[in-house]
């Protein structure tokens, strides 16, 4: 099982002699004029990159990785402050043009370069953050240009021409307002350090300099540049007589009304935060004009004087901090430097957002999970997606104080709850966690005006939530003393904490992304994942897609990942008690229950019930009371080996798939059960749908599969330490791809395969098998990383390769299988044409919305087909006969002769459609 040598990562390049590309880095140093250190530096890292690493595509993209990463390394000092200049002043805009990349091909590269140069966390950070700030502003340039042409008229769709220095000055035209009024916006940007990769609150930035802009055509009287069709103006503006006001006017209201912005928080953003700056911009000289009144910007010989002072403070920005050049996009060569097929204004925006992956704020992708609590996708663009969010969250929340409501404080006096008791364990706590946030947005630098909204807006929610799931709790189990309940602080720590993260969501603050709000509360993902689900539960129909689509893809990200780190209380917890079967911790569901995100049935006190105590009784008998389940998993009675035995022989003296375990496990622990259960429902969805793409349909494969993976969580958890889910499930998928392949059944898929099958999955990142732990080493030494093939052979096949070999069909301790997880297979199981109802009839339910795909479906239409078609369906699904075949042109099984009725299928498929109508 060892890896062949054409699928290694790591391969000596001898295509290009050292000689050339001394030269050609030689030949760009120059042309940047680069100092000698940091031209010997970028040298020294392209080699030992080259050497070690297959450099695919061109040469001179890498080379523009080198460059970059060695100049943003440097420190510069600097005469006139005295201080030490981070980076030494090479435009990347100029780098990436002589290098011939676009800036959507330099994210992909440098995102692989960091892997290979194992680049610190800090660098990574950055350059995710220079991604989405340049993710944000393609996104604005779209929104820029319609808007500007609502308001102003005369705009001419070709670059902007400058004058010669001997021309007679002239008003200043539409062109020249577009290049100036973008100019503006990306200075101000400037200033907005911790909040210029945030969609909202740079949008209403955007919307403030257009205000001004028209502010100063309007107090100047330019009829020629003003549309005399915009809303914004008033009926008497065309008249000769017209009186202009003492105060410039503000069109702040008419453009959030007619072009999707917050006209509170756009205000707010305007008088508290964009205006000081423009305040100091007059100060500093780098705007003349009227600064009492902040106009007189486009009288003759300013306006011009007030372009080339912007691009001026720009471009030295812009060297200063190394970021690209943002007036790219005003150019006619913005298309090949962008990297879009037209131009950035078309539809093609989607396709520089989808670049992007999970760092992408705008339009993110949808996890596999968790897909049914997502209403019907709405035609929004990225700004009305990320404005809508806000929107519905504030609507929510109209009417409500940051306080307990009236509707609370009686409910508690009714359950016997004293005011006292209110304050201490309600009250009090709730404050001192708003000065957390508080103090991590002051961190952020918002202004005192925006970290009011927020941290009200997180309260609000709270106490909404709160109150939604005690009354449920409540409702559910009558006997449960609130007392006890509201004693719980990490519970409601947790809570508050889940609210923060929707609304830091719901504003955009990327500064302050997943999982950022784990450190402001001192939270452990363990602890925060609990919390998840209910609040979905308690707010799903107030919330926005997006915001539901980003709490599912945490949840994702904890248990993927975040809960097996070296710190989490996880892995206390399993020295306690040994990690359950998927078999041990399921609960099997009837065709018309109402699913939620993990498939947990009632899962409100099932969430409150692992921060109140260890039930071990209760969910034994919720859980166990069936001792004999069909097609047991051996590696059930794994749990009955005494922790610290040897894994790799326990498996050994099992029975057979079909007995009854010897005993139930001794021990149980709710919090566990609950966690195992949705840790496992997401790991079959992944596999599921990792197979799919890979064309590996047989059921008995996916078993092996299947069970490859639950052993390695079960007898060799330390695999998941400090590692990823996906990093695991592409091992198992490759070790039982190898062990079954034979002359008859040709399975083998390479990691080649795996990994390109693996990065078409929504939310995947390629850093999951770039980067994995090999060794943590000790104090003295850095933990040693590789890609996944490197911990496959040096980690993975050492620990599983034992029991992998039992699947080869030559081995007398031949493994028997265990079943795939109820209730999420069917799910995870999608394929192109929908969501499988039935394991022994290609039967699918899909969106009305989605046109037949194949030829040979038959296909019923709720509401439009006739009467025939479903007939049609319910005949081959119920009729009598022996056996059933493929077709060869790759259809539907076709069914002859079946003796099972459909009655089962019927029930499965009405309980969907009944569910799809509830949504």
């Amino acid at each position: 099982m060892s890896k062949p040598d054409a699928e290694s990562f790591i391969q000596r390049n001898t295509d290009e002699s050292d000689d050339d590309w001394i030269a050609a880095m030689d030949n760009l140093c120059s042309k940047l004029t680069m100092d000698e250190v940091t031209t010997a530096k970028s040298k020294k890292s392209f080699s030992e990159i080259k050497r070690n690493y297959t450099l695919d595509g061109d040469i001179l993209h890498w080379m523009a990785c080198a460059l970059y990463v060695a100049c943003r390394s440097s420190i510069t000092p600097t005469v006139t402050s005295g201080k030490a200049l981070e980076g030494n002043c090479v435009s990347l805009t100029r780098l990436l043009r002589l290098c011939n990349i676009s800036l959507i091909q330099f994210f992909t590269k440098i995102k692989n370069w960091m892997e290979m140069a194992l680049m610190s966390t800090d660098f990574k950070d950055r350059i995710t953050r220079l991604e989405h700030k340049f993710a944000v502003s393609t996104v604005l340039f779209r929104k820029f240009q319609p808007i500007f042409q609502e308001i102003f008229s005369g705009l001419i769709n070709e670059p902007p021409k400058h004058k010669s220095k001997k021309q007679k000055l002239q008003p200043c035209t539409t062109n020249a307002l577009f290049e100036f009024t973008w100019c503006l916006y990306i200075c101000v940007k400037g200033e907005f350090h911790n909040s210029a990769d945030d969609l909202v609150d740079m949008y209403h930035v955007l919307l403030s300099c257009l205000d001004f802009v028209f502010a100063n055509a309007y107090m100047a009287r330019r009829r020629d540049l003003i549309n005399p069709a915009f809303k914004g103006l008033p009926e008497s503006w065309h008249e000769d007589d017209f009186e202009l006001p003492k105060k410039p006017p503000c069109i702040i209201s008419v453009l959030c009304e007619i072009k999707e912005g917050l006209a509170v928080e756009a205000a707010t953003m305007k008088e508290y935060s964009w205006r000081p700056v423009i305040k100091t911009f007059f100060e500093k000289g780098i705007l003349k004009g009227n600064s009492d009144h902040l106009t007189g910007l486009l009288d003759m010989g300013t306006f011009e004087t007030n372009l080339k002072s912007l691009n001026k403070v720009y471009e030295t920005y812009v060297l200063s901090v190394g970021e690209f050049d943002e007036r790219i996009f005003l150019g006619e060569h913005a298309t090949e430097q962008v990297g879009t097929k037209n131009k950035v204004s078309g539809d093609e925006i989607s396709q520089v957002i989808a670049s992007f992956g999970p760092s992408s704020r705008a339009c993110p992708d949808t996890p596999l999970t968790g897909r049914r609590y997502l209403a019907h996708r709405e035609e929004l663009t990225p700004v009305s997606e990320a404005t809508n969010s806000l929107a519905r969250l504030a609507a929510f929340l109209r009417h409500t104080r940051p306080k307990p409501s009236p509707h609370l404080l009686r409910f508690f006096a009714d359950c016997g709850v004293s005011e006292e008791a209110i304050n201490t364990k309600v009250i009090q706590p709730c404050q001192g966690w708003q000065e957390q946030f508080a103090t991590s947005l002051r961190e952020s630098h918002c202004s005192n005006e925006t970290i009011g909204f927020r941290c009200n807006m997180v309260t609000c929610l709270y106490y909404k939530v709160l109150e939604h799931i005690i009354r449920e709790e409540h409702r559910k189990k009558p006997q449960l003393s609130l007392q006890i309940l509201l004693s719980q602080g990490t519970y409601q720590l947790t809570v508050y904490a889940c609210c923060t993260e929707v609304v830091l969501h719901a504003y955009g603050v990327h500064s302050l992304r997943f999982p950022r709000v784990l450190q402001i509360y001192q939270l452990s993902a363990f602890t925060f994942y609990k919390i998840i689900e209910l609040l979905v539960q308690a707010v799903v129909e107030k919330l926005s897609r997006d915001v539901i689509k980003h709490l599912n893809a945490v949840e994702e990200q904890v248990l993927e990942s975040l809960v097996w780190t070296s710190d989490s209380p996880l892995w206390e917890q399993l020295t306690k008690t040994p990690v359950p079967a998927s078999t041990d911790v399921h609960i099997n569901e009837s065709p018309n229950s109402r699913r939620n995100i993990s498939g947990i049935q009632s899962p409100v006190s099932a969430a409150i019930n692992t921060f109140i105590s260890p039930m071990a009784d209760q969910a034994k008998k919720q859980l166990f009371n069936d001792n004999v389940k069909p097609g047991q998993s051996l590696l059930v009675q794994a749990n009955n080996v005494k922790h610290g035995a040897s894994p790799a022989t326990s498996p050994q003296h099992a029975g057979s798939a079909d007995s009854t375990p010897n005993t139930t496990p001794k021990k149980t622990n709710n919090s566990l059960i609950l966690f195992f259960r949705k840790f496992y429902g997401l790991a079959v969805v992944r596999m599921n749908d990792l197979c799919s793409r890979l064309g590996l349909v047989d059921d008995e494969l996916k078993r092996k599969i299947w069970t490859c993976l639950e052993y390695s969580v079960m007898h060799q958890t330390q695999l998941m330490r400090d590692r990823h889910l996906d990093q695991i499930l592409m091992c198992a998928v490759y070790v039982i791809c190898r062990v079954s392949n034979t002359a008859t059944n040709q399975v083998e898929r390479t990691f080649a395969d795996i990994m390109r099958c693996y990065r078409g999955r929504p939310l995947a990142d390629s850093h999951v098998y770039r980067s994995v732990l090999i060794n943590r080493g000790n104090e003295e030494e850095s933990p040693e990383r590789g890609d996944l093939i490197n911990f496959y052979n040096k980690v993975y096949v050492k620990c599983m390769q034992t029991f992998a070999l039992r699947f080869t069909g030559k081995h007398k301790d031949e493994c028997s299988l265990s079943p795939l997880p109820a209730g999420r297979a069917g799910r995870a199981g999608r394929s192109p044409g929908g969501q499988r109802v039935s394991e022994r009839h290609q039967l699918y339910v899909k969106p009305l919305t989605t046109p037949p795909n194949h030829q040979h479906h038959l296909t019923y239409r709720f509401s439009r087909s006739p009467a025939k078609d479903l007939h049609a369906i319910n005949t081959m699904v119920s009729c009598e006969v022996g056996g059933a075949k493929r077709v060869a042109d790759g259809g539907d099984v076709v069914v002859k002769r079946a003796r099972y009725a459909a009655a089962g299928v019927a029930r499965k498929l009405q309980g969907l459609v009944s569910d799809r109508q509830a949504v």
